[in-house]
């Protein structure tokens, strides 16, 4: 679960009157992280800071998300995929601020028991006009975010538990209990993580015709959890 798009929520407020109020969006993003050895923390159940070197530099770099934004006044309900991730965004939005909350299925889903790791986050945006057709705006957002990465070919790092008779199996890797070791692969695996983050970008947006528009969002974040610097590009085409 990465922040969804700040751009498309603005164009959806200011597509209201069209489509009946629906606005449907896919995008591309492209991502990319870097941390420095003096920077690195590890977290309490790391038996090394090289396990989130390596998470890093195997972080997958890019996905794909589609996503349909309905606007009643100025109240705005989103529903979309990171690649099969389902998530929802809610939010309000005038012609020059808006403010997007949103959160994954593991809002309300259970993993042995145990409640799922909150993913999600709240945006604040602001917004010119600079022409009836050109949207230029700003956003702020602080996340709890969910990247994954792909673990495989040589030692990997992998989360498990033992048990009371000291026999280890598997575990979420963001489960307290998990701790970590390496382990021989011959493939690449997806692994994800979580981690705090807080940043801004902008935006740009163009509306080519009555329907169509195009738009492009850069974000930078502070990882707070690993203390990495986080750059996110993406591209937008909207209908409505």
């Amino acid at each position: 679960m990465r922040p969804p798009s700040a751009g498309a929520f603005m164009s959806a407020y200011q597509n209201r009157d069209s489509m009946n109020g629906f606005l449907f969006e896919s995008s591309i993003s492209i991502y990319t992280a870097s941390t420095s050895d003096s920077a690195m923390k590890t977290p309490e159940n790391e038996h090394s800071p090289s396990v989130w070197e390596d998470v890093v530099e195997n972080e997958w770099p890019f996905d794909f998300g589609l996503s349909i934004l309905h606007f009643k006044n100025h109240l705005g309900l989103g529903f979309g995929f990171q690649f099969l991730n389902p998530y929802i965004s809610l939010g309000a939005a005038f012609d020059h601020f808006g403010i997007m909350g949103w959160t994954d299925w593991r809002l309300i889903a259970v993993c042995n028991g145990e409640p799922e790791a909150f993913r999600g986050g709240i945006s604040v945006m602001e917004q010119i006009l600079p022409t009836p057709n050109l949207s230029v705006g700003l956003f702020q957002f602080a996340s709890r975010t969910e990247a994954l990465y792909m673990a495989g070919g040589g030692d990997v790092w992998v989360p498990y538990k033992e048990d009371d008779v000291s026999n280890s199996y598997s575990c979420w890797d963001d489960d307290t209990d998990c701790y970590w070791k390496k382990e021989k692969s011959d493939f690449a695996e997806p692994y994800y993580y979580g981690f705090i983050e807080f940043g801004g970008g902008t935006y740009v947006r163009y509306k080519m015709n009555a329907v169509l528009g195009l738009g492009l969002e850069f974000r930078y974040s502070y990882d707070v959890t690993y203390k990495a610097n986080r750059l996110a590009f993406t591209m937008n085409l909207f209908l409505g």
